[in-house]
């Protein structure tokens, strides 16, 4: 709720005193102690009501205070939490105050000042809420407001994500530490090597697939889907996945001279009876969790607790896919995806797609809000954003290697996105991936 300023004779917008919490409890506590000097040479029954009603309002009020910041501490998680918040709260206030992005209120001395919340989430990242008044600018403009207010232990963090909710009543920030590199980097074999069903995206930013099984990747040609996928791919390997290649441009066909070659299709036929063939085993599982819960008695149990082996479709260039496809065959394709879509996740059976773009005629809308992670690289504009987040992400041309990911449960809006670097440890060369196929083939499940 905005805070109402008053211009002082110094030409200063402050909030007025009778607007200050301090300041009633201060003449609470000054009435109460006058009302029990005046009792204690004035004894009477009037005097001594007056000293009980005005000491109640005070424990009240202190009562009151004490509930709300044990509040905001719990809420904060700790002290040094809280105090970071509310001073980077004071001084993105004052930022709104110095630029005076609020709303005038013509012909008085007063002005009203948006209310802004400060969540510290670090080291993942730090988000800024604030009121958007009528009058207030643009949100590039106010986006200068937030950065210029972090100083400090929080110097290195920046605005990667800004929106306006869909009401139109909030700004709302995302902050990421931009002087730290989180590109995932593997440097040595173990640094490939992932727990079961763990993948490792950027630093920072593990997906558990056994809780979020689907993900998509969209980005332009040249944007590095294909690394990304790839970093996916060595790990998937080395957890010794089965995973099953959808080959949209023959990228992964030089792994068939260590992996099974019936399991990178690339034609239409083949990859229609591939997706058949997942949806057996979905069939299968689903027999099988069954059997599980009934012989632990216990329900809600995930794959990875019974010991299923993970099945991953990686399905690269959906679009280029189902431009082959006539009518049936491209309807047979989706409804085979949406199936695994929404019942491989008990089961351990995932999808990890990617397309140039997220319109609506390469992924559906009923596909596309079923990936529980999304990646969106490169530069895009607001309406491919909402195609894949729901919402905008940011304005602008975005850095090479990278772009924007949500993930359902992790992230509350678009977070900056780091592509994998595999170059600077040649971990994109075929021999890597054989030997974590060869590391997979020692993994039980």
């Amino acid at each position: 709720m905005a805070i109402t300023y008053k211009k002082n004779a110094q030409n200063v917008f402050s909030v007025p005193l009778y607007a200050l919490f301090v300041f009633w409890f201060t003449i609470s506590v000054l009435l109460a102690v006058f009302m029990s000097v005046i009792g204690y040479f004035v004894p009477s029954k009037i005097c001594q009501i007056g000293i009980f009603v005005l000491w109640s309002l005070v424990a009240i009020l202190a009562i009151w205070r004490a509930y709300s910041l044990t509040k905001s501490v719990i809420e904060a998680k700790t002290i040094g939490k809280y105090i970071t918040q509310k001073d980077a709260e004071k001084q993105v206030t004052k930022s709104l105050l110095a630029t005076m992005s609020v709303n005038r209120l013509q012909d008085t001395p007063f002005i009203s000042v948006p209310s802004v919340r400060v969540c510290d989430s670090r080291p993942s990242h730090i988000s800024v809420e604030v009121e958007k008044l009528a009058g207030m600018y643009e949100i590039d403009k106010m986006t200068e407001d937030i950065n210029s207010s972090f100083r400090g232990k929080l110097a290195n963090y920046a605005v990667t994500s800004a929106i306006i909710t869909t009401d139109g009543l909030t700004y709302k920030f995302v902050l990421e530490d931009v002087a730290t590199d989180k590109t995932w980097r593997p440097a040595t074999i173990d640094d490939i090597k992932a727990e079961k069903y763990k993948i490792k995206l950027q630093e920072g930013l593990t997906v558990d697939l056994s809780e979020r099984a689907m993900l998509s990747v969209w980005g332009k040609t040249g944007s590095k889907k294909t690394t990304v996928l790839f970093g996916m791919i060595l790990q998937l390997f080395s957890m010794g996945a089965d995973v099953r290649f959808i080959d949209g441009k023959d990228e992964f066909s030089a792994f068939k001279g260590f992996y099974p070659a019936d399991k990178i299709v690339s034609d239409v036929d083949d990859v229609l009876n591939q997706l058949e063939d997942v949806l057996r085993l979905v069939k299968e599982r689903q027999q099988i969790m069954a059997q599980e819960s009934q012989k632990r008695q216990k329900i809600g149990l995930k794959a990875s607790e019974v010991g299923l082996r993970p099945v991953v479709v990686v399905a690269d260039e959906i679009g280029s896919i189902v431009a082959q496809m006539d009518n049936n065959q491209s309807k047979q394709f989706i409804n085979g995806l949406v199936a695994i879509i929404q019942r491989g996740r008990s089961v351990g059976v995932s999808i990890f797609a990617s397309t140039q773009d997220p319109s609506t005629d390469t992924l559906p809308q009923k596909v596309r809000q079923q990936f529980s992670t999304k990646i969106l690289l490169g530069s895009a504009n607001s309406d491919i954003q909402r195609m894949a987040f729901g919402e905008g992400a940011t304005a602008g041309d975005i850095e090479d290697f990278r772009g924007f990911y949500t993930c359902d449960g992790l992230t509350n809006q678009p977070m900056k996105f780091y592509v994998c670097d595999l170059y600077s440890y040649d971990f994109n060369e075929l021999g890597a991936f054989k030997k974590a196929y060869g590391i997979g083939l020692d993994v039980a499940y």
